[in-house]
């Protein structure tokens, strides 16, 4: 049963101070899956700058044909590596790694699916999500993805492993590590901040991001406002 997604997204921006709303990412796998009336993306973009464009409150599908970034369509397996990623000649030319060596070792350490498993990425503000999403993306001030992380674990308890490197964050780890399973959270890289400006809605510099698995989202909403600190303050306003 869907769950009710405008009251997580308002109990999240009310409890976190959040500027923007957080964004549901569901990961298509067949044409047929995409829900009736939600629009196709009329023309190419980053996919990180796809996050932003929901943030605006747009929904939407995007195929292969509308990932401008290559290297973001080939980690949400969209699309095969391009050959100079695959390769460390794309990061070396561009001064993003000293060598070919280190490129190509992120680039296979790099959370990715299989190519041409995903037939299109569907985005739009949580409360606006049409179906179930398979990861929540929040911007956060850092103090506020803490109580995020915190949420995560109220019930279970343990440590958050997370994954940050320089390229591939929005896609790659905050998007392809929640799908798969666990809870990440990271930055925006260059790319990704340089993408997001054509959108009208940049990623902020006081930020992080917080990529959380679909079927947790409940858990983390219901949670975060049970931990001690977050309750006080809460009462305080």
């Amino acid at each position: 049963m869907k769950q009710d997604y405008a009251a997580m997204q308002d109990k999240l921006t009310q409890v976190l101070g959040l500027k923007f709303p957080p964004v549901a990412v569901s990961l298509i796998r067949r044409a047929s899956d995409i829900p009736q009336g939600v629009m196709e993306l009329d023309k190419p973009m980053f996919y990180c700058a796809m996050v932003k464009h929901a943030m605006l409150g747009n929904v939407f599908f995007a195929r292969d044909c509308a990932h401008a970034c290559r290297r973001g369509a080939a980690a949400l397996g969209l699309a095969k590596i391009p050959d100079d990623e695959r390769t460390g000649e794309f990061y070396t030319n561009k001064s993003s790694f000293g060598s070919m060596r280190a490129a190509t070792r992120t680039v296979t350490r790099s959370p990715q699916l299989e190519a041409g498993s995903i037939y299109a990425t569907l985005m739009s503000p949580l409360e606006k999500a049409p179906i179930d999403p398979d990861v929540v993306l929040i911007e956060a001030l850092p103090r506020r993805a803490l109580e995020l992380v915190h949420a995560s674990v109220f019930e279970s308890g343990g440590w958050i492993e997370s994954m940050v490197s320089a390229p591939r964050q929005v896609c790659a780890a905050l998007t392809v590590r929640p799908y798969l399973g666990d809870l990440n959270v990271s930055f925006a890289c260059e790319s990704a901040r340089m993408a997001a400006k054509p959108v009208g809605l940049e990623y902020s510099d006081e930020g992080v991001l917080v990529g959380v698995p679909g079927d947790q989202i409940g858990e983390v909403v219901n949670n975060i406002d049970k931990i001690g600190y977050v309750k006080q303050r809460v009462a305080k306003k």
